[in-house]
């Protein structure tokens, strides 16, 4: 069958046998990753045991193109082989990849994006992922890293900015909101995803939500000198309570940080769940940074501060009930 390289160990009799028909073919990338990497992982994923990856024209593979296979093939053993007759007990596994990056950067959107990330901010975010996985090296952390310097630069564009720098950082805000989709597509899009980097994306985008907040409320605060900075300060104040203890009830849970313990869906059956999508849809990250660059350009700056704190007011009342406990007595009811 020509000559072998064993990446993964000992193989087993029966081996999965996929072809392609040249090394170019196999190196293809596809969102950021070789088309040979693609088919390892479907298998890895599927319980294969042992795949024989058949090279048609006797071709090396490029070294990127190994990497992906070492990276993706799990406990599976990953022979590349040259030629394409089966073996005795191999069984033929066709190589299906994507036809295009677009066609597995389409598919990264999430079932829980609120209205304004289903509507704008996706269909943005995926065509930034899809540029991105066309730079070689490029990786969903830079992604993030410059989202963490995006807030560092909003804040004192904020406080030093007057009213145009209350409208540049209402679009830097929603510029971080957009961009916040790029890194998790593009983990999903190359199978990079881990709880580690959803850890960190989520406290990045905490403390951007809160830097902005506490910035943007100090700067009207300062420029009109009334109440608008109690409102605010009310609202961080219940973002930050709320934010603990979402994070308290995480880390007891034993899962990764995340802030999306109130996300739910299903169909709205009655005044109740219409409340909370309100509630939910108005307190996301999409929707609110969008408010508020909206509100800021037309001059409505303190009218999306009190919406804001009003809508983090029904959110944290919503928090506090879904962490009190349920009577024994009353849950068969619920």
């Amino acid at each position: 069958m020509g000559s072998e390289k064993s990446m993964g160990g000992e193989t087993a009799d029966r081996a999965a046998m996929t072809f392609f028909a040249s090394a170019a073919e196999a190196d293809r990338r596809i969102a950021g990753v070789a088309a040979a990497g693609r088919v390892v992982k479907a298998l890895a994923d599927g319980g294969g045991r042992e795949l024989r990856l058949a090279v048609g024209d006797g071709a090396p593979l490029a070294r990127a193109t190994l990497d992906d296979i070492d990276r993706l093939r799990g406990a599976i053993a990953v022979r590349i082989v040259a030629g394409s007759a089966l073996a005795a007990g191999d069984i033929a596994v066709p190589a299906v990849v994507p036809r295009s990056s677009w066609e597995v950067v389409r598919r990264t959107a999430k079932p829980g994006d609120g209205l304004v990330s289903r509507w704008l901010n996706r269909p943005i975010s995926q065509r930034i992922t899809w540029l991105l996985l066309h730079i070689p090296g490029a990786r969903p952390i830079h992604v993030t890293v410059v989202n963490a310097l995006l807030a560092l630069v909003m804040v004192p564009v904020l406080l030093l900015g007057g009213q145009a720098g209350l409208v540049v950082g209402g679009i830097l805000f929603h510029s971080a909101s957009v961009l916040d989709g790029v890194d998790g597509e593009m983990a999903r899009a190359t199978y990079r995803a881990s709880e580690s980097g959803a850890a960190l994306d989520s406290a990045i985008d905490m403390a951007t939500n809160l830097l902005f907040v506490a910035a943007f409320t100090v700067a009207l605060a300062l420029r009109d000198g009334d109440e608008i900075g109690w409102i605010g300060g009310w609202a961080l104040g219940l973002v930050i309570l709320g934010a603990t203890l979402i994070a308290r009830r995480v880390r007891a849970e034993g899962a990764p940080l995340g802030f999306d313990l109130l996300k739910r869906s299903g169909r709205i059956r009655g005044p109740v769940d219409v409340i909370f999508w309100v509630v939910q849809t108005l307190s996301s990250r999409d929707c609110f940074a969008f408010l508020f660059m909206a509100l800021t350009l037309v001059g409505l700056e303190r009218t999306a501060l009190s919406i804001f704190s009003a809508v983090a007011t029904l959110w944290f009342l919503y928090l506090l009930m879904s962490l009190i406990p349920i009577p024994r007595a009353f849950r068969g009811a619920a």
